[in-house]
């Protein structure tokens, strides 16, 4: 008797932690449900209700359901989905590291052209005392300020930063501005979920910079 109550705590301990809370519903739009396990029906989620990683979640069409990980990091599922609670964090989990090695590595390159911008800047100063009635005056649009470009991308203006960035790759393609901008085009968009644009970028850097330090930390072919 005793062995059968020991057992029976066990059973409770584990299921227990099998369904701790790995965050809560943060946002709804249309209908959306969520339900423990596989063995339980779906029920309407509501706001701040707590999720488990034994949970599923569904959504309607023209509906999506925004979920708040224990970690501060958030996944969005959008319209007509059903998912389990461990692949969407999955997904996040991979989003994450993905964006984790690339900004580690892409802190080498923003030091490297930092020095670029610092010895490119006295040429620009020994051109500007040419006059423009010289022979050798010249007018070109002014090279795209790369600077510009990432604070934009820290301070999450991306609808501006995008078009930015690809004018630093269209004026100086195989430069490391490029490259640097590439790999902030990445992060941008695989955070909007459009993985058409998030593969054209990895596929021109490997073929432009194939000897880029940022490739191994690209997901593999």
């Amino acid at each position: 008797m005793k062995c059968t109550y020991v057992t029976l705590a066990m059973l409770c301990v584990v299921g227990w932690i099998s369904a701790a809370q790995v965050g809560k519903i943060s946002f709804i739009v249309g209908e959306a449900y969520y339900r423990v396990n596989i063995n339980q029906p779906y029920k309407p989620v509501s706001m701040n209700m707590p999720i488990s990683d034994t949970g599923y979640l569904k959504t309607g069409l023209d509906s999506s359901v925004e979920v708040l990980w224990s970690n501060g990091t958030s996944s969005t599922l959008t319209a007509n989905r059903q998912i389990s609670l461990k692949s969407l964090m999955a997904e996040a989990n991979s989003k994450q590291s993905l964006r984790k090695k690339l900004e580690n590595k892409m802190g080498n390159l923003r030091l490297q052209s930092n020095r670029l911008i610092s010895s490119e800047a006295g040429i620009r100063r020994s051109e500007a005392e040419v006059q423009d009635k010289s022979l050798l005056y010249w007018h070109a649009e002014p090279l795209q300020s790369i600077a510009e470009c990432i604070e934009l991308f820290d301070s999450k203006q991306y609808a501006r930063a995008i078009p930015l960035f690809n004018k630093v790759i269209e004026q100086s393609p195989l430069m490391k501005d490029a490259e640097l901008a590439h790999a902030y085009l990445m992060i941008i968009y695989e955070e909007m979920g459009n993985t058409a644009m998030l593969q054209k970028h990895i596929d021109i850097l490997k073929q432009d910079f194939p000897g880029s330090t940022l490739i191994e930390s690209l997901p593999k072919d």
